[in-house]
């Protein structure tokens, strides 16, 4: 019998985009050995890390695709280097009401029906996607956030589905696209789909 897996979900960019901020990453970890951001694709967290049965993944797929059937698209622009005091390092994003509402929707839907306790980030919910953090030593911040303004990507992209990830030996992996609007039958026939 499996036992509990520890899963988020979140937005990924679409692949060209996605190399380009993985490329960022690399570049930092190459220079400052900051590495812990690679452990899992360029995203931005909708639901934080939770635990869940793995027995009960499938359902779980289900049950947001379904959630999300009536999900428009939309777009997001990064606009910028921000930082969570000197402990994290990110590529902000334009505050949009469609991303607001839709991070909300989760976060209701997730204290409801799956009694998921609602983390303090969850309620103060503050888009970015991650480019350093955890092992980032005070020592380099300055020189890290520096070199992170110089390499910042412009970009504007359509978010049309979101990604349910697992936590596997270590790195997270998409499980299952979650996409927006009505959907085929099988919802997760393609788990690389879009990234």
């Amino acid at each position: 019998m499996k036992g509990m897996g520890k899963y988020f979900i979140g937005l990924l960019p679409p692949p060209a985009l996605e190399t380009s901020l993985h490329q960022v990453k690399a570049d930092i970890k190459a220079h400052f050995q900051v590495k812990y951001a690679l452990h899992s694709p360029a995203h931005l967290t909708l639901k934080m890390p939770f635990r869940y049965k793995e027995a009960k993944e499938q359902e779980l797929v289900i049950r947001f695709t379904s959630l999300l059937e009536e999900q428009q698209s939309f777009t997001l622009q990064l606009k910028g280097i921000g930082q969570f005091g000197r402990r994290n390092i990110h590529h902000q994003l334009v505050h949009s009401s469609p991303l607001l509402e839709l991070q909300t929707k989760l976060r209701g839907f997730c204290k409801r029906y799956l009694h998921l306790v609602e983390e303090l980030s969850d309620r103060n919910f503050q888009p970015h996607i991650t480019l350093a953090y955890k092992d980032l030593k005070e020592c380099h911040f300055e020189e890290v956030l520096e070199f992170s303004k110089k390499n910042a990507v412009q970009a504007e992209f359509l978010v049309d589905k979101a990604y349910l990830l697992k936590n596997v030996e270590g790195r997270w992996k998409v499980v299952a696209p979650l996409i927006f609007g009505k959907t085929v039958k099988n919802p997760i026939s393609n788990p690389k789909d879009g990234i």
